[in-house]
């Protein structure tokens, strides 16, 4: 009953609808205050960020501060890191290449390798790694692969141990533990070979393609992987595991596919947007991106990608079926750099959700996971 009565006490005070266009549906408006109250009371953290799209309507609310002690609330256009939700729009930019034929899904990888890379073939059962095996992490390969001839001094740059060419010579000197296509491993790793791989197909760094096929068609303008002073000034404050003001290091270059992007609500609503719309542009990368490629069953493991609630992979998506009344989902979540974020799309149903927290704590995502579905389901309507 206190928790209640804290939740009534503080709703006016904490709510804004800080959105592109304020909702019109009282049940949007209603189901998401709740949540987004909800959420911030939970996570502990100087500010939350939650936007709603359903349908033609779209709300954002704010909560808390942009930074501990500012007295100024989030909105629409506050900054924040998106963490791994980053690698759907990494492959979003692969839907899109693959949809004008400039690359194939199943292309092997070995076909952009840099030169005199030959990736090793242990353990492959005589099977390739394709770009479509990196996009599911069912590549064989680890989460993480830091250079060990890297040691960041106190108060270093922790991603300078994330390096490009690190990753294609491990990768030429020992190959993925599995034959591709058998064990499902979420892995950053691979996610950055992918980036790579992708910058190799296209001829272009792969921030000047990500902006060449996705954010710039979508006026994302402030979905970018550096920050100008303008948009460092929007930044929010992050806390770290320990409760400290993350130092907000930059995403090494090898990151940049995985986790290396900064976006904001504002934007996140138009990506949305674009994700769940139904016309005739861009609906052959949607329906690539949308699918399930990789299903979970018969994996000889399931590591890091929500066993238990999903049923398959699709491009860096985590598909999750219909139940209970909560609809068939692709979701991914994100952490870095005292952020924490989550999105689900159900184009079924032309409902997309994204939140991002302030704080790294990976104990309360198992929350933010659930109060998700939960409105989610709210918002589906009927079975």
């Amino acid at each position: 009953m206190r928790r209640w009565r804290a939740f009534l006490l503080v709703s006016c005070l904490m709510t804004a609808s800080v959105g592109p266009a304020a909702a019109s549906d009282l049940a949007l408006r209603d189901a998401a205050s709740m949540t987004g109250m909800a959420l911030h009371l939970d996570s502990g953290a100087p500010g939350l960020i939650l936007a709603v799209v359903r349908g033609d309507d779209s709300l954002v609310l704010g909560y808390g501060e942009t930074a501990p002690g500012s007295g100024v609330q989030p909105d629409a256009r506050s900054i924040v890191r998106l963490g791994s939700v980053a690698k759907v729009f990494a492959t979003d930019l692969l839907a899109a290449l693959a949809a004008q034929g400039r690359l194939g899904l199943t292309d092997p990888l070995a076909r952009y390798a840099p030169p005199g890379v030959t990736i090793g073939s242990a353990k492959t059962g005589g099977r390739a790694i394709s770009l479509l095996d990196l996009a599911t992490h069912a590549a064989g390969l680890p989460r993480e692969l830091p250079d060990p001839a890297i040691v960041p001094g106190p108060g270093g740059d922790p991603f300078s141990v994330f390096r490009l060419g690190y990753y294609w010579d491990w990768l030429a000197a020992n190959g993925p533990a599995y034959p591709p296509g058998t064990h499902v491993l979420y892995s950053n790793a691979g996610f950055g070979l992918l980036g790579d791989a992708l910058a190799r197909a296209g001829g272009k760094p792969f921030g000047t393609l990500l902006e060449e096929a996705v954010t710039g068609p979508l006026a994302l303008r402030d979905t970018v992987l550096r920050l100008s002073e303008a948009q460092a000034s929007r930044l929010m404050v992050g806390l770290d595991p320990f409760g400290k003001p993350d130092p907000n290091a930059p995403a090494s270059p090898a990151m940049e596919a995985s986790g290396g992007l900064y976006s904001t609500a504002e934007d996140m609503v138009r990506w949305m947007r674009w994700h769940l719309a139904d016309d005739p542009a861009g609906q052959a990368a949607r329906s690539l991106a949308h699918a399930t490629w990789r299903s979970h069953d018969g994996m000889k493991a399931l590591v890091g990608v929500e066993a238990t609630e999903a049923d398959g992979m699709g491009l860096g998506w985590i598909a999750s079926p219909a139940e209970h009344r909560v609809p068939a989902l692709l979701g991914k979540s994100g952490g870095i750099g005292g952020f924490m974020t989550y999105v689900v799309l159900s184009p079924n149903r032309r409902l997309g959700i994204f939140v991002a927290v302030s704080r790294v704590n990976f104990s309360m995502f198992d929350g933010v996971r659930r109060a998700v579905r939960e409105l989610a389901a709210e918002l589906a309507g009927g079975p």
